[in-house]
């Protein structure tokens, strides 16, 4: 998710959200660059093309099952179902929240991706469309926060909780 800051902010350029024209540049990723660098260097150059396509399937399926968690906690708390299911799509949905943001709003497969070639790696190297892909971040949260909003609203209204006392 972009926000827009200041122009203090060397880690923002210009970028258009939603159709307001944003600070944005390149995020420098916190903690994956490590990790990726030192799996990028041990692929040969001849198998990096290949090992580039992999790496935007699995973006791509880790992507398909993260929206999916979102869209399904966001429906069940659309239709006030708090069981197994949506505590599942929770934990995926949350988790990767954490990873994204603890890795300065960068998926820890951005860097491998551009180390193995890609332009760039980030949400826009998967098999979507651009227009889609540049919106992730505000789909995405956003319908998380809409259903985490649900689930607390339909947590408060539940009668095993409004019980009055004896």
């Amino acid at each position: 998710m972009w926000l827009a800051r200041g122009a203090a902010d060397p880690t923002i350029g210009r970028a258009v959200v939603c159709g307001v024209h944003v600070s944005r540049t390149h995020r420098q990723a916190i903690w994956s660059d490590g990790l990726t660098s030192s799996l990028a260097s041990v692929i040969p150059a001849h198998r990096r093309p290949a090992a580039l396509h992999l790496v935007k399937a699995i973006h791509t399926a880790a992507f398909v099952i993260i929206s999916g968690a979102i869209a399904v906690f966001a429906w069940d708390g659309l239709t006030r179902r708090h069981g197994h299911r949506a505590k599942v799509a929770a934990t995926i949905a949350i988790t990767e929240s954490i990873v994204y943001a603890g890795n300065n709003q960068v998926c820890p497969l951005t860097p491998l991706a551009e180390a193995l070639g890609a332009e760039s790696g980030s949400v826009t190297d998967i098999y979507l469309p651009k227009w889609i892909s540049e919106r992730v971040p505000l789909i995405g949260g956003s319908t998380l926060v809409l259903g985490i909003a649900l689930h607390l609203v339909a947590w408060r209204g539940s009668p095993k909780l409004n019980r009055p006392s004896p």
